[in-house]
């Protein structure tokens, strides 16, 4: 028996430790039970239990976890000893079990399927509808419901790919965590490796769902602007109105629109705004010679890009 004196922990072992998983040398520790006293039925972490109040009279024992288990009470909390090795096990058999939430889920329905298949078709041309940049013209002013629509389908586009993301990047998580339970406790391997085959079939499927919605043009894209040369500041008249302020916004603008791309799916003109912020953050409410700096600026995000895009079309070079 543990000589831990500490607060007890209250833990339903019954709802945690199911007869298939096995249990290494914690089968061996000696728990504490109460059952009726006519031998039959389950074994209970405490005499109040409600399954209990029939019985005429409970009897206490102690008994091996291993021999204990298949007959646990799952409404029951048994008191624990911080230290008991039981404990840090349970964890590692929730971790593996969780895994059973993400199986045997039902289809999608159509109208799910049909979304998908929208956004991809949207995100194929960008992350926006095409020319929202550029000022909407007369025929655009009386269309706007049409823009408005528009907005609205590219906005569940990336809320679509977002929670795609996010849900495969949840699945992974959940079986690293599955993971470092079995690397703890290798004797659970066999009961969990089923589990863990049939999610990272789930989880290989959330992950080409999820590649549908993204063009691996924008991808490699993103990957050429992180070997860019830092690109050196130079005396551009459009800088003039920035005055002192201009080497340090260039660099600001560099490296934020860098940043971004780098990490991004989305096209590299999508981070036009960033630089823009830049920009109209260091003019604060100084008006003289901003819409040339912005014109500078547009012109450097455009060559910038350029640049990412002729290193993304270099022949890969031979190993």
């Amino acid at each position: 028996m543990s000589s831990n004196t500490g607060e007890l922990r209250h833990v339903m072992l019954g709802s945690i430790f199911k007869p298939e998983v096995l249990l290494g040398p914690a089968r061996d520790i000696s728990i504490t039970c109460h059952a009726s006293a006519t031998g039959r039925g389950k074994l209970h972490g405490s005499p109040e239990c409600r399954a209990l109040r029939s019985a005429a009279s409970v009897i206490q024992f102690a008994i091996a976890f291993g021999e204990a288990v298949e007959q646990l009470c799952t409404h029951c909390r048994w008191a624990l000893f911080p230290d008991s090795p039981i404990l840090p096990l349970g964890a590692a058999v929730n971790d593996v079990d969780s895994l059973t939430i993400w199986l045997d889920r039902g289809p999608e329905d159509e109208d799910d399927i049909e979304a998908e298949r929208d956004a991809a078709i949207a995100l194929s041309t960008g992350d926006y509808p095409p020319h929202t940049h550029d000022i909407r013209d007369a025929d655009e002013e009386d269309n706007g419901a049409g823009y408005d629509e528009e907005w609205e389908r590219y906005d569940r586009a990336r809320d679509i790919r977002y929670g795609r993301h996010s849900h495969w990047r949840r699945l992974h998580s959940y079986l690293i965590r599955s993971n470092q339970a079995v690397a703890d406790y290798p004797f659970l391997a066999p009961w969990a490796e089923g589990l863990q085959s049939r999610l990272t079939a789930v989880l290989d499927a959330e992950r080409r769902a999820f590649a549908a919605l993204v063009q691996p043009a924008r991808l490699l894209e993103a990957a050429a602007v992180r070997v860019l040369p830092t690109p050196q500041f130079s005396g551009d008249p459009g800088f003039a109105g920035l005055g002192a302020e201009a080497e340090k916004t260039f660099r600001r603008a560099w490296c934020e629109w860098s940043r971004r791309a780098t990490w991004s799916w989305q096209r590299l003109e999508d981070h036009d705004l960033l630089v823009y912020s830049v920009v109209s953050d260091a003019f604060g409410r100084r008006r003289k010679g901003k819409p040339e700096a912005h014109t500078a600026f547009r012109q450097l995000t455009a060559d910038w890009i350029r640049q990412a895009r002729e290193e993304a079309d270099r022949p890969a070079a031979a190993p």
